[in-house]
């Protein structure tokens, strides 16, 4: 019995000597870098340098925010797609970036199903559609009816091309 006993210590001992010879450092050992695929001073980057700020705390690192914006968003994905897979280089983004591009053009710069790991979900933000009080419409389906009628001198303000 003891010398089972001994054997078990024996292999345990050398079996985390092993692993402690084996394993890789912890991630992250260097800064990470967020790239926030519009200009800088808009909702998205705000949003990133909040959550980039915090994420450094969590880590021991520094988390640098790159704003690299262009093509709605598919610019600085384009970048992050074609990154080393290491996780020292993750896109903030949202829909208008992994869904809506990659039906809007005809060549997208990336596939947003296999090119990237998706990880969470931490942000939503509501549409909001407002007319002016004398709008002739008043639920979505009389703006909808009117704005087909007259789509030649509808005007329209939006935070992006969506």
């Amino acid at each position: 019995m003891a010398k089972i006993l001994i054997a078990v210590v024996i292999a345990v001992l050398a079996a985390a000597q092993l692993q402690a010879q084996t394993a890789a450092p912890t991630w992250p050992t260097r800064p990470v870098t967020m790239i926030v695929p519009f200009a800088a001073g808009g909702p998205v980057d705000t949003t990133g340098r909040i959550m980039g700020a915090r994420l450094g705390e969590l880590l021991g690192q520094q988390t640098v925010i790159e704003n690299v914006g262009g093509a709605g968003g598919m610019t600085g994905a384009a970048r992050v797609a074609k990154a080393a897979p290491d996780g020292y280089t993750f896109l903030l983004s949202g829909s208008g970036v992994l869904a809506i591009n990659q039906t809007l053009y005809k060549r997208p710069l990336y596939n947003a199903v296999a090119d990237f790991a998706h990880v969470a979900l931490f942000s939503d933000s509501a549409r909001v559609l407002i007319a002016r009080p004398n709008f002739p419409a008043s639920t979505l389906g009389e703006f909808v009816a009117y704005a087909k009628a007259n789509q030649a001198t509808m005007q329209y303000g939006s935070a992006g091309a969506v």
